[in-house]
């Protein structure tokens, strides 16, 4: 093949209006940190949508969905994605009327927030983080064969995710700052999902359109109310573990304290 299709392969150019485009609402989030169950709720709107099921967009583009997907200097064609992008919603919007919003929420979008929201012509953002020791445990569970992992092994992996929990934490920090993103939290959301409705920046009407009461269908749980899994979580941590993690995060308890966060003994 050659290397123009393979170009192509990656960074995909379907035809689109420029013409007609969505309000974007961009989710800011680390992975494991709730932001399934946060779009979920926001698309109970019939005015809302998502582009592929996880609400992902970057796997509808091999190019940006690669294992450099976190590096910031990642060489990304921006216009593939937008037209990407645009093509998935002028495709329901055929069907479907009265789509307005577009939540796209890929974690690694916060590496190059600006530069890819800045290929919209209308867009928001909505902040989002969570627990280090919940995300911590989740991670550890999900990513890695945890139960038959040595002890030595498990605290290597956690350390790796801590250390990516913290430089995430900063870069969404940074980003609530730079773009005046308003932040909610995992854990006030599981407190009250209602608080959504009034920190969305989106056309009139779609937020009162939102059902906060909602069931949720996250990865492979039932589909439930929004509940907060931190405890659930955070019980799998075993052997010093905890304290490994807060020997982690103590040189950044500001940090912690920004996100409502503080160490555990």
């Amino acid at each position: 093949m050659s290397s123009f299709g393979k170009n192509q392969d990656r960074w995909p150019s379907p035809k689109f209006d420029n013409n007609d485009q969505p309000h974007f609402l961009f989710i800011i989030t680390p992975p494991y940190s709730g932001s399934t169950a946060l779009a979920e709720i926001i698309n109970t709107s019939h005015r809302t949508m998502i582009l592929q099921p996880t609400g992902e967009g970057q796997w509808l583009l091999p190019g940006l969905c690669e294992n450099d997907r976190w590096n910031p200097e990642k060489d990304v064609n921006y216009l593939s994605v937008k037209a990407t992008w645009l093509n998935a919603y002028q495709q329901v919007r055929r069907l479907t009327q009265n789509v307005d919003v577009v939540i796209e929420k890929s974690p690694p979008n916060m590496m190059r927030m600006k530069q890819l929201s800045s290929q919209f012509r209308d867009h928001s953002f909505l902040a989002n983080n969570r627990d280090p020791y919940a995300n911590c445990a989740s991670r550890l569970y999900r990513n890695h064969d945890a139960d038959n992992l040595s002890s030595d092994k498990r605290k290597e992996v956690l350390s790796s995710i801590a250390e990516d929990w913290i430089m995430r934490s900063y870069k969404i920090k940074e980003l609530i700052s730079t773009l005046n993103a308003p932040l909610l939290t995992y854990e006030d959301f599981c407190r009250n999902p209602s608080s959504v409705i009034n920190m969305l920046n989106t056309p009139k009407g779609v937020s009162e359109s939102i059902d906060p009461d909602a069931n949720v269908k996250v990865k492979d749980y039932d589909s439930q109310p929004v509940s907060n899994q931190n405890e659930r979580q955070i019980s799998k941590l075993v052997n010093g573990e905890i304290e490994h993690i807060s020997e982690l995060l103590k040189s950044n308890t500001e940090l912690l304290e920004y996100f409502g966060y503080q160490l555990l003994r």
